[in-house]
């Protein structure tokens, strides 16, 4: 098994190195094209290698680390858990935002909010549209 995962790990190595070779890369942040050619080379390493990038590693994080969760707080505090092991600033208070609105709902409900009850769910996220927080589809998570 362990030979197995070595073999892999050393084909995307190796299918990483070949696109590399091929391709001519300029670093030059001032330069527009630069940039835009440097992220098409990468973004082919990534497609041949079978690679992820870093927002593919987050979503893939915080998909299986919080599959199996049950209530709001407990998904919030992971995500932060999670922000902080990357390193990702959280320069807007987001965190501290969403955790008053869900305070708030479990303080209207009386009780822990699950992700499994639709109307809590709707009520924080709407107390998050409020306070400028949720996902591009409308929910809160």
């Amino acid at each position: 098994m362990l030979k197995n995962i070595f073999l892999e790990v050393k084909n995307k190595f190796e299918t990483a190195i070949g696109v590399l070779r091929k391709e001519k890369i300029t670093i030059a942040p001032e330069d527009p094209a630069a940039v835009t050619q440097y992220t098409n080379v990468m973004k082919t390493v990534r497609e041949k290698a079978g690679l992820l990038s870093e927002s593919e590693w987050i979503k893939y994080t915080i998909q299986s680390q919080t599959q199996n969760i049950p209530d709001a707080r407990t998904y919030l505090l992971t995500l932060k858990e999670i922000r902080i092991k990357r390193g990702l600033p959280d320069d807007l208070g987001a965190e501290a935002m969403m955790m008053d609105a869900l305070e708030k709902v479990e303080k209207e409900l009386k009780k822990p909010l699950l992700r499994s009850d639709k109307k809590g769910m709707a009520l924080l996220t709407v107390k998050f549209s409020k306070c400028g927080g949720s996902n591009r589809d409308g929910t809160a998570f």
